[in-house]
């Protein structure tokens, strides 16, 4: 019986908790899917450690997917005949960052959320997702990477995501 012990439902399954709890049980991870998900889009995926006060006050393990980058302007500073360039990192502008805990955050080019993931499974380009207190959601990744963003210059509509 799939989900009887911990096993993934589905073999596309990032997510997921005992079925038979309704999903309130323990929830398990497969981020290694999730990664290799990324690999295969050739989106950028890494690991970190990090507080993000939103989703908890102690670090935790984040899994971070990120459709586009956004690069910081640069400062330059000089003082004398020396001269300093700041900033100009990249940043993540569109992501799904998913914590050991199940908790996630997701940002497209005009919304932020900050989610209790009970189920997150891979179906092609989307992310199917059930929720502690929205229920399902399903996110369209390719409308996060900026080639397919509308533009109002084109005369497309501008998108939700």
């Amino acid at each position: 019986m799939v989900g009887t012990f911990g096993q993934k439902p589905t073999n596309s399954h990032v997510v997921w908790t005992n079925r038979s709890g309704k999903g309130q049980g323990k929830k398990r991870f497969d981020f290694e899917y999730l990664e290799l998900w990324a690999a295969h889009f050739g989106i950028d995926y890494e690991t970190r450690t990090r507080v993000d006060h939103e989703r908890g006050d102690e670090p935790r393990e984040q899994h971070l997917v990120v459709f586009e980058w956004a690069t910081a302007q640069r400062e330059t500073v000089e003082m004398g005949d020396t001269t300093w360039e700041l900033g100009g990192n990249e940043t993540p502008r569109t992501f799904v960052e998913l914590d050991e805990t199940g908790m996630a955050r997701m940002k497209s080019w005009k919304h932020e959320a900050v989610l209790d993931v009970r189920e997150l499974w891979i179906d092609g380009p989307k992310l199917r997702i059930k929720t502690a207190n929205h229920g399902k959601k399903s996110l369209d990744t390719r409308k996060l990477l900026a080639k397919n963003r509308p533009s109002r210059a084109t005369g497309d509509a501008p998108s939700d995501a």
